[in-house]
């Protein structure tokens, strides 16, 4: 700030730093979906790493299971719908891409456990 300028954070919402495995899927692609890895999100967007090559405009599906210890409320799923607004290659070409989304739709469901009767341990559902 020595030379005049402000560096102000313009985000709307809070950025959570928080690593955790996700699944995403370009969208409306058949196919399995592909392992990434959160490096932070919010209520607006994700900052991921994955080694599947996306481009900026791409638009992904992605979901994601946030623990108690996170939200507060039992475990809950996010399936979400974004935009690709930046990607950062983070090494050399074969290597994983950081990949930054702008959230454009997101639905949040609680995970129930069943206990089966039959004795062969819990399930979610």
């Amino acid at each position: 700030m020595n030379n005049g300028t402000v560096n102000l954070d313009r985000r709307l919402t809070q950025r959570h730093s928080l690593r955790i495995p996700l699944e995403l899927r370009i969208w409306g692609a058949e196919g399995p979906e592909h392992r990434a890895e959160s490096i932070d999100l919010s209520g607006r967007g994700v900052l991921l790493e994955t080694p599947l090559p996306l481009g900026v405009g791409s638009t992904v599906e992605l979901r994601l299971k946030l623990p108690e210890e996170i939200t507060g409320q039992p475990t809950t799923e996010w399936r979400c719908r974004g935009c690709v607004v930046r990607v950062v290659q983070c090494g050399p070409p074969s290597s994983h891409l950081r990949v930054g989304l702008h959230l454009e739709s997101l639905d949040v469901s609680r995970l129930r456990i069943s206990v089966r009767t039959d004795g062969s341990g819990d399930s979610l559902s």
